[in-house]
């Protein structure tokens, strides 16, 4: 099982950024948008709307995969993979991105609790 936060990932966002600081305000960013983000994919499969869906997996996978969210970006790519997308279950779905979205969240938390922590990450935690 691919842990909920991929630090080797996120030291590659850090180094293609070239700043700490521009890495730590991208991952407050994604943490603070996350439960919107699975809000809009829950919506779109209450509705059936295949295109809605793909587009909001398909953002979140892409954010997930720049700053080390493995599993919700190892979930989103095998819903993305389903045949009928528009047809999937709306409750496991949600209730698992739900449920990586606050171990990933706990887990950069205790990022922002280490001294090797950015005083962006640790601002970042205290408004989501």
């Amino acid at each position: 099982m691919k842990p909920p936060f991929d630090h080797g990932t996120y030291d590659k966002l850090v180094e293609a950024l070239g700043s700490q600081d521009l890495a730590a305000a991208f991952l407050g960013s994604f943490t603070s948008m996350l439960e919107s983000r699975i809000r809009r994919i829950e919506q779109a499969l209450i509705t059936q709307d295949r295109e809605e869906a793909i587009t909001a997996l398909l953002s979140l996978r892409s954010s997930a995969s720049m700053v080390g969210a493995a599993q919700l970006e190892e979930s989103t790519t095998k819903a993305l993979a389903g045949e009928r997308i528009e047809s999937t279950p709306v409750g496991p779905l949600v209730r698992k991105l739900q449920g990586q979205a606050d171990l990933f969240t706990r887990a950069t938390v205790q990022l922002s609790r280490t001294d090797a922590a950015p005083q962006a990450v640790r601002g970042a935690r205290k408004r989501a």
